[in-house]
């Protein structure tokens, strides 16, 4: 079960608001689009004639070539061009430059490089795409594939239009089509990566991140992710590594330390998780929450009176906050101070009636007064909410067998041992009851399991509140 006040941050928060990692709305590009095709013919002079990139740098002259190779503009647009190329560099083009316009142009009219019907069905496609129309955009898409199984492009162009339209688990499929067909396209890998996120399937965005982080170390967005997928898995050590390393980068994103500090605390990290609290809180010092998960913090470091002012310090401010009072009430019961524990989990199931723990432990205090009475149905009402209670089957085993009702008594702290093996409490509870009803064999091994287990400390506050219940909505 998640964990309690685990901040399962939204995907769209994190990845989109926080982090400008919304779904790509924009085509990759492909020979047959805006820009393509003279990227194509750059790449060629540079590698075959040493061009400069003049073109290159110039948005302007790489949709004039485009146009050039879809037969748009007539061959007096070539020097239009030139003229405005000299009027910029102020009255002169470079030799190179100068070179590479006319070897372009000599390319593109021996239909070395013609525009196909694919690339401009591609073209339509990729404008439906820039104009929003994403589901037009998925069937010409679609078309393409068909017409073209091989081009790796149109698959991962598909992918796009289908994401665009929340159609993730199809866009995943689409996107590890194109993948198949041409490997080491990162921003396609990073895209396949997102559309397994957003869908829960950590498992398989972090060879995608993983991926990308290689091929493009410089793009931040996939450590990012890295740590979110860890987190999602509850692998919580391993997403503090990439949140680490992301917020070097992004040091005053508090969203990511957030979720730091939460991973932190879940892998008992606490001085790191004290340290990323205290950042929150210094920014946002009425962040109820972030009161409470210091107060976990806290008390793991044995700082229990720290983290008591803590959650008295939410209290003051969200007074009703779910859990609060069961937390700040527990923190009382480990400290053997009972008046002030009672009237805390009072609170807390008269503000959240649906918490086990809460009736659980005020059950366990009217026990330890002797109020087997009051205990009794307290103990019933945990059981009800939450099955798999060690605490309760063992505190109702004891109230049976002081009511003489042995065999119920038998088999309340069965179920005890059967949840947790390794308490001795159980184990000498069952010895003696073994030896009540003549049942030496079985009393003297319980004996001996006792000999060999030793009492448990309390557990910490963030272990008695880690997933035994959901707080109900």
């Amino acid at each position: 079960m998640a964990k309690l006040y685990l901040a399962r941050v939204s995907v769209e928060v994190v990845s989109c608001n926080a982090q400008g990692l919304c779904p790509r709305s924009r085509p990759y590009q492909s020979p047959g689009e805006v820009g393509g095709v003279a990227r194509e013919i750059v790449a060629y002079l540079e590698t075959s004639f040493q061009s400069p990139r003049c073109l290159v740098d110039n948005p302007p002259d790489m949709i004039f070539l485009s146009k050039m190779c879809s037969g748009k503009l007539a061959i007096r647009s070539v020097f239009r061009r030139l003229r405005k190329h000299r009027a910029q560099s102020g009255g002169s083009i470079s030799t190179h430059c100068l070179s590479s316009l006319i070897l372009v142009f000599l390319l593109l009219t021996s239909s070395i490089l013609p525009l196909s019907g694919q690339s401009n069905l591609a073209l339509q496609a990729s404008e439906l795409m820039r104009t929003g129309k994403f589901h037009d955009a998925e069937l010409l898409w679609r078309r393409l594939t068909q017409q073209y199984p091989k081009d790796a492009v149109a698959y991962g162009n598909l992918g796009v239009a289908l994401a665009q339209q929340g159609k993730l688990e199809q866009a995943a499929t689409e996107y590890r089509k194109s993948l198949s067909l041409r490997s080491g396209q990162p921003d396609v890998a990073f895209d396949l990566g997102v559309a397994e996120f957003k869908q829960g399937h950590f498992l398989a965005a972090i060879p995608e991140f993983e991926l990308v982080a290689k091929e493009k170390p410089e793009d931040g967005r996939s450590t990012v992710l890295l740590g979110m997928s860890y987190f999602g898995l509850r692998q919580y050590a391993k997403a503090s590594e990439y949140l680490k390393t992301a917020l070097k980068n992004d040091s005053s994103n508090l969203e990511l330390h957030n979720v730091l500090a939460q991973s932190c605390l879940w892998s008992h990290q606490y001085d790191c998780a004290l340290t990323e609290f205290q950042r929150i809180l210094s920014v946002n010092p009425d962040a109820v929450q972030a009161h409470m998960l210091l107060a976990q913090a806290l008390d793991g470091m044995g700082k229990t009176e720290d983290a008591i002012n803590e959650l008295e310090a939410a209290a003051r401010l969200s007074p009703k906050e779910p859990v609060l009072h069961f937390e700040l009430g527990y923190l009382y019961y480990k400290q053997r101070d009972y008046e002030k524990a009672s009237p805390e989990l009072q609170l807390e199931i008269k503000n959240n009636p649906g918490y086990a723990q809460a009736y659980l432990y005020l059950g366990d205090i009217a026990l330890h007064t002797n109020d087997n009475k009051a205990a009794e149905p307290l103990l019933q009402k945990a059981l009800q909410l939450q099955s798999e209670n060690r605490l309760a089957y063992f505190d109702l085993g004891c109230i049976y067998a002081d009511q003489n009702k042995n065999q119920e008594a038998v088999a309340m702290l069965q179920h005890a041992v059967k949840l947790d093996p390794t308490q001795p409490d159980a184990h000498y509870r069952l010895a003696r009851l073994y030896t009540l009803l003549g049942q030496k064999e079985k009393a003297a091994q319980e004996f001996a399991k006792t000999k060999e287990l030793h009492s448990k400390t309390e557990d910490s506050l963030i272990e008695k509140v880690s997933g035994e219940v959901t707080v109900p909505k």
